[in-house]
């Protein structure tokens, strides 16, 4: 009984898995295969303003940090002190997200007369 509510958790668990992926079909016309290019390079300068987002977000934890940790080191009048400095030290993430950018993107391709289709499998 007990494998088969493990079996059966593990299918609803699969199953609530789906991917989503878009198919494009370009416009027609040769003013809307134009209008798709002028898409495309805003969608670039869109990923290129989020890897500069993420970028300046890590070097601005990174330099709290590092002040942080020569504060930490200043203040400490022990050497049980100082290690706890590094221990406090925090990880800096920042990560591009291109979710807002891709989205413009397929609004646009459809505004220029291409056909966007969501797929969910």
């Amino acid at each position: 009984m007990r494998k088969l509510l493990i079996l059966l958790t593990g299918v609803l668990l699969l199953g609530a898995c789906k991917t989503t992926r878009y198919e494009l079909q370009a416009p027609a016309s040769d003013a809307g295969r134009a209008c798709v290019e002028q898409c495309a390079e805003i969608r670039e300068r869109c990923r290129s303003n989020e890897i500069r987002r993420a970028r300046s977000e890590r070097e601005a934890c990174e330099h709290r940090a590092e002040a942080s940790l020569h504060a930490c080191i200043a203040g400490a009048d022990n050497r049980d002190k100082l290690k706890e400095c590094d221990m406090h030290k925090p990880g800096c993430w920042s990560f591009e997200n291109y979710t807002r950018c891709e989205e413009d993107y397929r609004a646009c391709y459809a505004q220029c007369g291409g056909t966007v289709t969501k797929i969910v499998e």
